[in-house]
């Protein structure tokens, strides 16, 4: 499927609001785009069912299907948000490239993601298995210290993703980033984990 820019902008802001819905007025305006602009570039994402509307004409994301086009937004999203955190972004670069894990999802989530000056920046790695969470705390804490930044790191294993999705309408960390994450490595694979844990 072609992404024209006006496409890929409509994709990335649902891509930024994955559990709510908009109608496509609602979506134009917090994109400052023109209704019939916003119509045209939406209709491909309707058609390939990439987003989904309902009886009454609310339009909401598809996180079920097409994860390599929802990768391709997310990280359309990471380079505009680290074009304005170079510190977020090599902090990011550096633990990367330092990781010996191969599976693993790397997000910035809360505040950061919304205010230029947040309190805090919550940062979540996400691998997949539970023995290595506390090694992992451990190396993120560790490299977190090379930073003059208010960092707050999390480390969770796929299980307790999946459990945390299962429960919907409990505040939990999962259920928090849906609508306000960053995803800084492995989008495709955060994904897979919300389709098979939602």
């Amino acid at each position: 499927m072609y992404v024209n820019k006006s496409t890929a902008k409509i994709l990335q802001f649902f891509a930024g609001h994955i559990t709510e819905s908009f109608t496509l007025r609602e979506a134009a305006r917090r994109l400052k785009m023109h209704v019939s602009l916003a119509h045209r570039a939406i209709q491909p994402l309707i058609r390939f069912k990439i987003i989904e509307q309902d009886k009454h004409k609310n339009l909401k994301l598809n996180y079920k299907t097409y994860h390599e086009t929802l990768a391709f937004a997310e990280y359309l999203r990471r380079d505009n948000f680290l074009d304005k955190f170079k510190g977020i972004k090599f902090f990011a670069d550096e633990v990367i490239s330092k990781i010996k894990q191969d599976c693993f999802v790397l997000l910035v989530f809360g505040s950061a993601v919304e205010s230029a000056r947040p309190r805090d920046i919550d940062i979540l790695l996400i691998v997949d298995a539970t023995d290595k969470i506390e090694f992992h705390e451990k190396f993120l804490h560790n490299i977190t210290l090379n930073y003059d930044l208010p960092f707050e790191e999390r480390v969770i294993g796929f299980e307790s993703v999946y459990e945390m999705l299962s429960k919907r309408d409990e505040k939990n960390v999962m259920n928090e980033i849906l609508n306000k994450h960053i995803i800084l490595y492995g989008a495709e694979l955060f994904y897979r984990l919300l389709g098979r844990g939602r």
